[in-house]
């Protein structure tokens, strides 16, 4: 394994890394600094988010192509039509909006919290938003990060332009093919799980080569602490705390 991803390898005896998917969502607009603040209150080694371009061509950390699921107003439009000054100004819920990716590493760094970029490969200008993701990694004070993508071209193309930072391939349980992450290591440093996914064969086979696993979403105690038994590097949830405090319990019934 590259020393470029040490900063996401679970250390023999410790628990794993528990990062809050899109922050503690489940208490906050996902996505904003208010979601990714209270992951940190609530005890979260990091933060999972993701990043798309707005109508400006800034980075922005918003999940959806459009802000009609996630704004006050079901505002239908694509952000990719949304300039930065006028995206500023929606309202995602209790005063919160959508942040730009420099604006969340900052808190980051400030914090010293671990963060899960993932590039959503559904936007309009692909080629534009990896320019601009590595426009602003090269030339910002970092936290430590790690990339990912769904799109293996993604990642590929992470690896030469941002060859320091580490990367890992997301899969899910609905690909027929690509659920498993098949040459993951010609990619990447790992592979980031749908939860179902890990089991703790596949999990050892990627730790005898130095891979990183980190599983998503993972929301359930019981499912927690079995990825934790079988080995996960990090555990991605919308719950931090809860699955926080379900590992403490393991930990503290088996000394």
């Amino acid at each position: 394994m590259s020393s470029r991803a040490e900063a996401f390898l679970r250390q023999p005896g410790a628990r794993p890394f528990v990062l809050g998917h899109r922050g503690a969502r489940h208490g906050a607009p996902e996505n904003t600094l208010c979601a990714f603040e209270l992951a940190r209150s609530e005890g979260a080694d990091g933060v999972e988010l993701d990043v798309r371009l707005d109508g400006s061509g800034a980075l922005i950390v918003l999940h959806d192509p459009t802000l009609e699921r996630v704004s006050v107003e079901r505002d239908p439009r694509h952000a990719e039509d949304v300039p930065s000054a006028e995206l500023s100004k929606i309202d995602l819920g209790g005063g919160e909006h959508v942040p730009t990716l420099v604006d969340v590493l900052g808190w980051a760094r400030q914090h010293e919290m671990r963060v899960n970029i993932e590039l959503k490969s559904d936007v309009r200008q692909r080629g534009l938003l990896l320019e601009r993701v590595r426009d602003v990694l090269q030339n910002a004070p970092l936290p430590r990060v790690i990339l990912s993508s769904f799109d293996p071209r993604f990642v590929h193309w992470l690896g030469r332009a941002l060859p320091n930072l580490p990367r890992a391939w997301l899969v899910h349980r609905k690909q027929r093919i690509l659920k498993y992450a098949p040459g993951w290591r010609l990619l990447g440093d790992g592979v980031h799980f749908d939860h179902v996914l890990a089991t703790a064969d596949r999990i050892a086979s990627l730790h005898r080569v130095g891979g990183v696993v980190n599983v998503w979403t993972v929301n359930d105690a019981g499912s927690a602490r079995r990825l934790a038994r079988d080995g996960v590097d990090g555990i991605i949830s919308d719950r931090p705390g809860a699955i926080l405090r379900a590992l403490s319990a393991c930990e503290d019934a088996n000394p």
